[in-house]
């Protein structure tokens, strides 16, 4: 969204989904230095996605920059891990339930952003920004819904994870258990984005504005509050 906003695109985020970094990066058999990954070729699911950003952070991390190695899409986290075996792929980012894949497949973690908990924009819902003029009804009932939806997830563990299994096709018990409990986790409070969040991963994107307001708009989450609507939603389903 950031690129296609410094390209005219003119989108806004509206609602984060999730505000923490799920990913950490997993690299190849043959990696056991930084310097091991310099030239290397680095899998991400698609350029500008979340693997993308976060592959930029654990490459700081490790002194170097998307400079310093090849950077190529590869979709599919199965595919992804058996680049990893293979070695034609140096590293990869990956989360849950993906993460738990490769392990099993024996490849060793080297960034664990995972457990730093970095305040992130992970996923997230986003408009046009036209439409929060001249459609904003719309937008604001879908919102809504979102946020309920989210709500009633916390409520009612049985019901979502059932959702989950249908929808993700989850069929492992503990791979299940483990989706659910990272939603539950990580979907913050009313979906509100923090200005924290956007500033850490609009620094992964130099070269263009860095203001926040260029790219999100809490205006209908600012409305929800002086309606009165998350204290109703907390009554509703008797969570927070």
């Amino acid at each position: 969204m950031i690129e296609l906003d410094r390209a005219g695109a003119d989108l806004r985020l509206i609602a984060s989904l999730v505000n923490v970094v799920r990913f950490s990066l997993f690299v190849a058999p043959s990696v056991s230095t930084a310097a091991d990954l310099n030239g290397g070729v680095m899998a991400v699911s698609g350029f500008g996605s979340e693997s993308d950003s976060t592959m930029r952070l654990a490459l700081a991390r490790l002194g170097l920059t998307p400079g310093d190695v090849v950077m190529k899409e590869v979709n599919g986290n199965a595919a992804r891990i058996a680049a990893l075996k293979s070695g034609a792929m140096k590293g990869a980012m990956l989360g849950e339930p993906s993460a738990t894949a490769a392990r099993k497949a024996g490849l060793r973690v080297m960034v664990d952003l995972a457990a730093e908990r970095i305040p992130w924009v992970y996923s997230a819902l986003v408009v046009r920004r036209s439409d929060l003029t001249a459609r904003r009804d719309l937008i604001k009932r879908f919102l809504q819904a979102t946020i309920e939806g989210a709500y009633l997830g916390h409520a009612n563990p049985t019901y979502a994870k059932d959702v989950l299994a249908r929808v993700a096709k989850i069929t492992d018990p503990a791979l299940l258990a483990m989706s659910y409990d990272e939603f539950d986790r990580e979907t913050p409070p009313m979906l509100e984005p923090t200005r924290q969040e956007a500033e850490n991963v609009l620094a992964q994107f130099p070269g263009g504005s860095s203001r926040v307001e260029d790219y999100v708009d809490t205006s209908l989450i600012e409305e929800f509050k002086r309606e009165d609507f998350f204290a109703a939603t907390v009554r509703k389903f008797g969570v927070r």
